[in-house]
């Protein structure tokens, strides 16, 4: 084991190292501060695959403060990282390179500072035990001359749309502070759902918390974080309803459970949704969640606005052909 060290603050991080075990405790510096766990330690362990790194944080192999730590979990200047022995590839590959060719992935919007993609579904945004790459690999393959491309957010692996990556760590932790102070990030979603709201506008305040099932599901909780999502009805068919969603927070799955828990689950949604509508709507054609980020607004790194805008994938706008409108207006 790692005894009590005293431990010194500086420009770099401090490691340490146990020759009799091979775990390393390494210091947290100024790079570092404000940094997710995960790509704390993709950038740190060159050449170890991200599957064994998720697999070593799930684990609780890597601690943190000699706490657990999940993958989103963010590091801060001083806090010590146990890391275990990791084994690196020989030699070392950029599957990200490999598997890029294979998808198509729009860029929306572009500048200096920032770049919005429209996610394609099926493509997870990163690495995991059951994904040997994610966009964010592909697309730091395909800019090889910015290597902080890094992900502002996430998407759910079937969810499609406008995703930010941000090109510098000054760009990332500019967005980071917008979205824990002022909210000034917002994104908007396009999904159908079974059933039709009474009300043109839906305002839901639901806390969500994690379940301890290891699926990764949301539930509502009233010990947990709070989220409210607004739904605007854009169009009402016999049976469905297509709605606008506006995430005034942004939690793990909120639109899902969101809309679930009001009445109104997802078509598609195999997790939060309702089986006999989803077969329904599979028999219409529909063979994914139909769930879409259409749109997303933030400030840039000069404060001005900027918005982004994806439209609604054609197999998406196909089932919304073949519905019927409803005679309510």
């Amino acid at each position: 084991m790692v005894g009590k060290m005293p431990w010194r603050a500086g420009k770099r991080i401090v490691d340490k190292f146990d020759s009799g075990t091979g775990v390393q405790v390494r210091e947290v510096n100024e790079s570092g501060h404000g940094q997710r766990i995960d790509n704390f330690l993709i950038k740190t362990l060159k050449g170890v695959p991200k599957s064994r790194i998720y697999r070593a944080i799930r684990s609780g192999e890597v601690r943190v403060n000699g706490h657990r730590a999940r993958a989103e979990s963010r590091i801060y200047l001083g806090e010590k990282i146990r890391i275990p022995p990791l084994n690196a590839r020989n030699p070392v590959r950029n599957p990200g390179l490999e598997a890029g060719k294979a998808w198509t992935i729009p860029i929306v919007y572009e500048d200096d500072d920032i770049l919005v993609v429209d996610k394609p579904p099926g493509l997870p945004v990163h690495a995991g035990t059951r994904h040997a790459y994610g966009l964010i690999d592909i697309m730091q393959a395909r800019m090889k001359q910015n290597s902080q491309l890094q992900l502002v957010h996430r998407l759910d692996l079937e969810t499609s749309g406008c995703l930010l990556l941000s090109k510098s760590r000054e760009m990332l932790l500019k967005i980071h502070a917008d979205i824990a102070s002022t909210r000034s990030i917002r994104k908007q979603y396009l999904a159908l759902v079974r059933g039709s709201p009474e009300s043109n506008q839906m305002n839901i305040r639901l806390p969500l918390g994690k379940t301890k099932a290891t699926d990764h599901r949301v539930k509502t909780d009233q010990l947990g974080r709070n989220a409210q999502s607004i739904l605007h009805v854009e169009k009402r068919f016999q049976n469905t309803s297509l709605l606008r969603i506006d995430l005034i927070t942004g939690r793990m799955h909120q639109a899902r459970v969101h809309c679930s828990e009001s009445g109104f689950p997802i078509a598609g949604d195999k997790r939060y949704g309702d089986r006999q509508f989803n077969r329904s709507m599979k028999n219409q054609g529909l063979s994914r969640l139909f769930l879409h980020a259409h749109r997303i607004h933030f400030l840039g790194l000069d404060g001005k606005p900027v918005t982004a805008h994806a439209p609604l994938p054609e197999e998406l706008q196909n089932i919304l052909d073949l519905l019927k409108p409803s005679n309510r207006s």
